[in-house]
């Protein structure tokens, strides 16, 4: 999978990542509470079925007609 790391409002290519970093995975398969990497080396901790967003944003449409392609577009990134 290819990774990149954002720097001054750019995209980069990495290998590698650290501990606090922020990386972007252009990747149709995972999704929110996906793991990388081997499970069984995390610290054990009681799943959590719907975590509390550490960002929350709220989003609003500039004309009533845009409402119908907000909700499409937001389904679609929730799935």
């Amino acid at each position: 999978t290819e990774m990149c790391v954002p720097t001054n409002g750019e995209l980069y290519p990495s290998d590698t990542a650290c501990s606090g970093d922020i990386v972007i995975l252009p990747n149709d398969v995972l999704q929110l509470n996906s793991i990388l990497g081997n499970e069984m080396l995390l610290p054990q901790r009681k799943f959590i079925e719907n975590p509390l967003p550490m960002l929350q944003t709220t989003i609003a449409v500039k004309k009533p007609e845009q409402r119908e392609i907000l909700l499409g577009a937001l389904t679609e990134i929730s799935d």
